[in-house]
């Protein structure tokens, strides 16, 4: 089976358990459209919404449905891979998780949080939404600063890139998002944490990154 084919239904698989556990409260299923993973009605925002700000470029997706899939918080998780023509190798990767920038609409929603020890971080009002974003691509970046291969930014800080050793998999940043933005949820509504992945990446870091903190998985 090809690389591209695994990613999409480790996706598909990663969609249907967040569904079955009941933490997908919107969600758009994979596809493959040529060499690309992404999600039904997928569109490309990125350019146009150029630094906009973060509550802006939230609602856009929010509004579209521009997402793999958004849990009952608000919370976003969007999963994007590229490969070359054959499905063979992959190219580039960007993977996120979209906090929702306003709790206030989720407060009034009294069924969902009849149980607030599940979901009461977000009625926190000192709990600041952090955006997490881990992008890969095999080629060096022609850039005046150093670009892992592949790397993790934090709240969208320009230079914020932590070094990953390896392209990162759909499964790998599912339950780093669950065991560290959700973990009561998650557990609470019967996340599957023992799900097998479908896929492995080779390592693939820069010699400079090795003597850097870094993300190992």
């Amino acid at each position: 089976m090809k690389k591209q084919e695994k990613v999409f239904r480790e996706i598909r698989k990663i969609t249907q358990e967040l569904v079955k556990c009941g933490l997908a409260e919107e969600y758009n299923f994979p596809i493959i459209h040529h060499t690309d993973i992404v999600w039904e009605g997928y569109q490309d925002i990125s350019l146009y919404l150029k630094n906009m700000s973060y509550a802006v470029l939230y609602g856009e997706m929010e509004r579209g449905h521009n997402f793999n899939v958004k849990m009952p918080d608000g919370g976003i998780l969007q999963f994007m891979y590229r490969f070359n023509g054959r499905g063979t190798e992959l190219q580039s990767h960007r993977l996120a998780y979209y906090p929702s920038p306003s709790y206030e609409i989720y407060q009034n929603d009294a069924e969902l949080y009849d149980a607030d020890y599940i979901y009461g971080d977000i009625l926190n009002k000192n709990v600041l939404p952090v955006v997490v974003r881990a992008d890969y691509n095999n080629c060096e970046t022609d850039s005046n600063t150093h670009h892992p291969y592949s790397h993790v930014t934090l709240g969208e800080y320009k230079n914020c890139r932590i070094p990953v050793n390896r392209p990162i998999t759909p499964l790998q940043f599912t339950k780093f998002i669950m065991e560290h933005f959700y973990y009561v949820p998650s557990s609470e509504m019967k996340f599957d944490f023992s799900l097998k992945g479908v896929i492995a990446f080779n390592e693939h870091i820069a010699e400079c990154d090795l003597g850097k903190s870094r993300i190992m998985v």
